[in-house]
């Protein structure tokens, strides 16, 4: 049987995470959070998971990015300092964040080789090496085209603030595509979603925008 669901995000010591309580925190459970990483020393638990994330990435945008999905997943799925000491936590988080991006990109790759193999199987004339060598590089620096504007917008939304979009992006990241499906997961409402639709209309724009006066830039 399923444990009860927690009425409160805070069980003694234990910060249970929003994931188990199915609703965002209230105003009096994030100060009560805040208060709690304080008396942990977050800034310097930060700096340590910020340092780990730089071994995994060896990117500053990298890093900074998986740390900031580490803190959101330590807001999601809770911690208890009586088990773990904070930066600990965060590294721990900031591992699986990094496995989870390192399962994504193999199955990209995986469902990349696949269409590669369909395609040498066709009957259809088969394309030439060379050919097949520049889709590939094609679909590789689009690929990577396509991570850059993720860790562009992720932290867009983080010198935002824009907690729902963060949620949105780590959704469609995992296959989840529906509004209804993201709300009960985050125990958000619907509506907010639909509100963060606008809001993130207005941050790719602005992506877009600054991306092309840095290429007219570099062809000058």
């Amino acid at each position: 049987m399923d444990a009860p669901k927690p009425t409160t995000a805070f069980l003694g010591t234990l910060y249970v995470g929003t994931d188990r309580l199915e609703r965002p925190l209230t105003d009096a459970e994030r100060r009560d959070l805040s208060s709690l990483l304080r008396k942990h020393d977050f800034v310097g638990a930060s700096l340590v998971s910020l340092r780990f994330a730089f071994t995994l990435r060896h990117s500053h945008l990298a890093a900074h990015d998986l740390k900031g999905r580490a803190n959101l997943r330590l807001v999601r799925r809770g911690w208890d300092p009586s088990v773990v000491p904070l930066a600990d936590r965060l590294c721990r988080l900031v591992w699986c964040e990094h496995q989870n991006e390192t399962r994504e990109s193999a199955a990209a790759r995986r469902a990349e080789e696949t269409f590669l193999d369909e395609q040498r199987l066709a009957p259809a004339a088969e394309p030439s090496a060379e050919d097949r060598a520049v889709r590939l590089e094609e679909a590789r620096r689009e690929e990577e085209r396509g991570k850059e504007r993720i860790l562009a917008l992720r932290a867009d939304f983080v010198e935002a603030g824009d907690t729902v979009n963060l949620l949105w992006l780590d959704y469609r990241l995992t296959g989840i595509d529906e509004p209804a499906e993201m709300a009960r997961r985050s125990g958000r409402d619907i509506g907010e979603f639909y509100r963060a639709a606008e809001r993130r209309k207005r941050h790719t724009a602005r992506l877009l925008e600054a991306r092309t006066r840095l290429d007219s830039k570099e062809k000058k």
